[in-house]
This record gives structure tokens, sequence and C-alpha cells, in this order.
């Protein structure tokens, strides 16, 4: 076998794949495409917070014109803060935590 052939079988094969995974892409993106499962991935991606809840909770009631609301709008906004580290976890959050323990780690 010649080295041009090689080469040329070589870019091929590489072609082949690239088109391979651009058209797995694009089928991945076609099923996402409905609103019940663009929905469901959301909810998996960015899952919701009662801590984000309580906050914009609290921030309506502390900017009520009915100033009895604002003290217990002052504690939701309170409890928002000491929430915050019971967030539900996310994917990116856990490949997030991945990357910093594997930086502490440093090259093994």
């Amino acid at each position: 076998m010649s080295e041009s052939y090689r080469r040329a079988r070589l870019l091929k094969d590489k072609a082949d794949s690239v088109a391979r995974v651009l058209k797995d892409r694009a089928d991945t993106a076609t099923a996402l495409g409905d609103k019940k499962t663009a929905s469901a991935m959301k909810g998996l991606v960015r899952p919701n917070s009662p801590s984000k809840t309580l906050r914009k909770a609290g921030v309506a009631f502390i900017l009520a014109p009915d100033p009895v609301t604002a003290v217990p709008g002052l504690v939701m906004l309170g409890a928002s803060f000491a929430l915050k580290n019971r967030d539900p976890v996310s994917v990116g959050s856990v490949f997030a935590e991945a990357r910093k323990l594997l930086e502490e780690i440093g090259p093994i």
C-alpha cells in the first residue's frame, strides 16, 4: 500500500466519522424539539430551587405597598440565604464539583 493511499483512506474514514457524529447530533436535536422533552431536560439541568423561590417571594413581600408584609418578606429573604446550600443537585453542578476535585488531586 502506498503512503498516499493510506492517507486518503485515513481522511475518508475521518470524514465518515464526522458525518456520523453530525447526523447523530441532528437526530438528537430533532428528538429534543418537542416541548415535553425540553421541559424535562430543563428540569434535569436546572432543577427548581427552594431558596430561589423563597428569595423571589421575599422580595415581592418587601416591595409590596403594605407595611405589614415587610417583616415576613425579610424572614423569607433570610431563609433563602440559609437554604442556599441545600439546593438540589444539577448535572452541571456535579460536573463542576468533579472538575474541582480533579484539580485538587492534581496529576496522578
